[in-house]
């Protein structure tokens, strides 16, 4: 008897342990989940993260009601064995755990579905933003080219704006879209409006570089124009400066030399605005160089002011050269039409006709008195000769110059004319003194006559 209440005692001990080990089984799984519970209903991580974490407790879940599941059979098993029924306070716990493990395992599942529903829509609006974004640098890059066409640049503007104007439409229904989704993740929504912010932010950059390459375009056309209008100007001066300077210089007369001085000072003084014209050019480039190609122009520029610079130098060197060219051909002509004057009127006097009625001692004593005005031919010749060798022009030029060639004419005329001159007073001489030696034999023939 003794015996059987012993093993009776050792059986309910037994019992109690296994009892308090299934408690503890059990307990575990009720601590399991209530921190799943309160992890259900802590504010939401990363979304990726939470899946992991999710997909994790799915697998614990699975694994604790498969053990309470093996631990209620063992327990119904246990006690058919002894012939009796699982204890029903046993029976509710087990009960109990399994219902709330099947309730946990519903709830990570729910979780997991709207948390794979919330990465789905992140991931979506990820993408449409990273769209407008795409867009936006698309347009900004494309503002920030340069053209050659200023009014296809226009045409293009005007399409900008336009896809810039859809794109503020886009970034409003995303921001609406956004603002929604925080009620289903504040963080994620959070972190979509920071990103949609720098997105606005981008839109109002593109916005001020469009209206600023809009109101460059518009200004484009009329510094073009200015540009162009200049750089014709400069190139018909530089054709017509081109053509003077390569021409050969007309020698012949002083009138001849002022006219192409006239010429060299007028294209100087055309030159005057050229200066002034680069610089504007330049200007223009400036202005133009965001929006418009302008290295060609650049270089253009620097080549106009180089070409202008060395004809305007070869002009100024000139020009001096001219002048002075004309003054001493003004002397020189001066000089020889005083001297084509006064062997003119020699010549007329030397064989007027009027000469012959005269008698032949009043037409010695004539031509000796022209005879001694031909000396003042003397210093005029000389003047001729040195105003001709005070020329300042080349002097492989001045041989054969027609000016040069007359006055050499003339100071030949001259030299014959009282060469001609001398001979006549000498033949007028000789004979007067025959006529006087004549009349002296003719009175002392007359004296004989009257004696006989």
């Amino acid at each position: 008897m003794q015996q059987k209440v012993k093993k009776g005692v050792k059986m309910v001990k037994q019992e109690l342990k296994e009892r308090e080990e299934v408690e503890a089984e059990i307990n575990t799984v009720k601590s399991w989940i209530q921190e799943t519970k309160e992890y259900l209903l802590s504010p939401d991580t990363e979304v990726d993260t939470q899946l992991q974490e999710l997909q994790s407790l799915l697998g614990e879940v699975t694994t604790h009601r498969q053990a309470v599941e093996k631990m209620a059979e063992q327990q119904q098993n246990k006690y058919l064995g002894l012939y009796t029924i699982l204890p029903s306070e046993l029976s509710l716990h087990l009960a109990e755990v399994g219902l709330a493990l099947v309730t946990v395992q519903d709830q990570i599942q729910t979780k997991e579905r709207e948390t794979q529903q919330i990465k789905t829509l992140n991931q979506e609006f990820g993408q449409k933003i990273q769209g407008v974004a795409n867009e936006l640098n698309a347009i900004l890059s494309k503002l920030k080219k340069r053209t050659n066409d200023i009014a296809q640049a226009k045409l293009e503007q005007k399409i900008l704006g336009e896809e810039l104007d859809s794109c503020n439409i886009k970034l409003l229904e995303l921001d609406a879209s956004v603002q929604d989704f925080a009620e289903q993740n504040a963080l994620l929504a959070k972190q979509l409006a920071n990103r949609i912010g720098k997105l606005t932010a981008l839109h109002q950059q593109t916005i001020r570089q469009a209206e600023y390459r809009a109101a460059k375009l518009s200004q484009a056309a009329s510094h073009l124009e200015e540009y162009n209008e200049m750089l014709e100007f400069i190139l018909k001066w530089i054709e017509k400066a081109n053509i003077l300077v390569h021409g050969s210089i007309t020698w012949n007369s002083s009138s001849q030399l002022r006219d192409q001085f006239k010429a060299y000072q007028t294209m100087l003084d055309e030159s005057g605005e050229i200066h002034g014209d680069l610089e504007a050019m330049s200007e223009k480039i400036e202005y133009l160089a965001s929006v418009y190609c302008t290295e060609g122009m650049s270089q253009q520029v620097l080549e106009l002011g180089r070409r202008t610079e060395e004809l305007q130098q070869v002009i100024k060197v000139r020009l001096p050269n001219l002048q002075d060219a004309a003054k001493d051909m003004k002397k020189f002509e001066v000089e020889l039409r005083a001297l084509q004057a006064a062997l003119e009127q020699a010549q007329a006097t030397l064989t007027s006709p009027e000469l012959g009625h005269l008698s032949l001692k009043e037409q010695l004593s004539h031509r000796q008195h022209l005879l001694s005005e031909m000396e003042s031919l003397k210093p005029k010749v000389q003047a001729v000769q040195v105003c001709q060798s005070a020329l300042r022009i080349p002097e492989e030029v001045v041989t054969g110059l027609p000016m040069c060639h007359s006055a050499l004419r003339l100071q030949e005329e001259a030299s014959r004319l009282q060469h001609t001159a001398i001979q006549q007073c000498n033949i007028m001489q000789a004979s007067e003194g025959y006529n006087v030696k004549l009349k002296s034999f003719k009175n002392r023939l007359d004296k004989l006559l009257v004696n006989l």
